[in-house]
């Protein structure tokens, strides 16, 4: 019994590494397993991984802006590069998968411009900044002030801590069912069927002639695992836990795959993963972005707009202000924007031509003055007495 506890102890190891999640019983893992849920566990499911990757990407390709009401203005050294040792990018793209997992980002100001603001907005890890006293502490040993700490926050919730009020946190049940099943799909198709097999049999068995039935059924599979099995002394195998390609179809998994997108705010079209809501079909790819825009990235968008704002001179209300614009993502196809700009350039409307192509990216045209296009002709009146 000691060698075989051993053995079980060693093969349940093995499993934990794997997955990375505490092991034991007959199905891989106890009824109280407990999960690790780490920012690499979590990526680890294809839905969480999208859904970061999806808001990151819009963010980090919004295009930056430097406002005072309804003024343009040239965009300062900070707005074209709040980090001088990284790209715009690079630093936007973090940021906001930083406040997908974590909910809360935090920056360090680094020197002072001319007209006030920092140098430097360099971004902190998660982790990597906490709080002694009075006082910032960054990787465990440097004090900051607290002027030179910028923390942004996705949402506040009234009674939770920050720390807990991480999406890792909160959706720690999600994530961590999410992550078993995974483990548990990639069982079942290595092993070329149901994860577990049970050998059974009415007849009496030593412990020696059921580790004999057990080892040489381990062996054939592992030597030929398409043979068919031959089993003697009435042994029957059945298979034990739940059958991936039976009836469900994966639909648990679908399942957790649209709990973990309502946690980001993604629509689940936009993830791949089957709606509970039904068939949601957009009339044209701009309300498709819209709803994007509105219901999901306004949220990222929203904080870091106020952060950087708060660098530049004045109010950052009504001063000068920053403005991550996304609106690519809610243009139409081009034969709707064309049908859009033929409108607008009719009777000499809201739009010129040369402005249009100056939408469109096209240099300008001699041709075309910024008096728009010239007025309909006028109907000709048939003379006296014409059929």
């Amino acid at each position: 019994m000691g060698k075989k506890r051993r053995e079980l102890a060693r093969a349940e190891a093995q499993t934990a590494e794997r997955h990375e999640f505490d092991v034991g019983g007959m199905l891989g893992h106890g009824t109280t397993y407990t999960v690790n849920v780490s920012e690499r566990t979590a990526l680890g499911i294809d839905v969480v991984y999208a859904c970061v990757r999806v808001i990151a990407d819009a963010v980090a390709d919004a295009r930056w802006g430097e406002w005072k009401g309804d003024e343009r203005l040239d965009d300062s050294r900070l707005v074209r590069r709040p980090d001088g040792r990284r790209t715009r990018r690079d630093w936007s793209w973090q940021m906001a998968a930083t406040l997908c997992l974590y909910n809360v980002a935090a920056v360090e100001r680094e020197g002072t411009a001319t007209d006030g603001g920092a140098m430097n907005l360099a971004l902190l890890r998660p982790g990597q900044l906490t709080r002694s006293g009075d006082h910032w502490v960054i990787d465990g040993n440097r004090t900051v002030p607290d002027d030179r700490i910028r923390v942004l926050r996705r949402a506040i919730w009234p009674s939770v801590t920050e720390e807990l009020g991480t999406v890792l946190k909160l959706a720690r049940s999600t994530f961590a069912a999410a992550w078993a099943a995974d483990a548990y799909r990639a069982d079942f198709w290595q092993n070329g069927g149901a994860p577990q097999i049970v050998l059974t049999t009415d007849q009496k068995l030593s412990s020696d002639d059921a580790d004999s039935v057990r080892d040489r059924w381990v062996a054939k599979r592992q030597e030929s695992p398409g043979a068919p099995a031959v089993l003697g002394l009435g042994v029957e195998a059945k298979p034990l836990g739940a059958d991936l390609a039976g009836a469900d179809g994966g639909g648990s998994a679908d399942r957790m795959g649209q709990a973990a997108a309502r946690y980001f705010g993604m629509p689940a079209w936009l993830v791949n993963v089957a709606s509970a809501a039904g068939s949601l079909t957009y009339s044209n790819t701009e309300q498709a972005g819209l709803d994007l825009v509105r219901y999901t990235l306004r949220g990222y968008l929203g904080p870091i707009e106020d952060m950087l704002s708060e660098e530049l001179p004045g109010d950052y209300l009504t001063g000068r202000r920053v403005a991550l614009d996304v609106s690519h993502l809610t243009v139409g196809t081009l034969l709707e924007r064309f049908q859009a700009y033929d409108i607008a350039t009719q009777h000499r409307a809201w739009m010129t031509p040369a402005e249009v192509r100056k939408e469109l990216h096209l240099p300008p045209d001699a041709a075309l003055d910024d008096q728009g296009a010239p007025a309909p002709a006028m109907e000709s009146i048939p003379a006296e007495g014409a059929l």
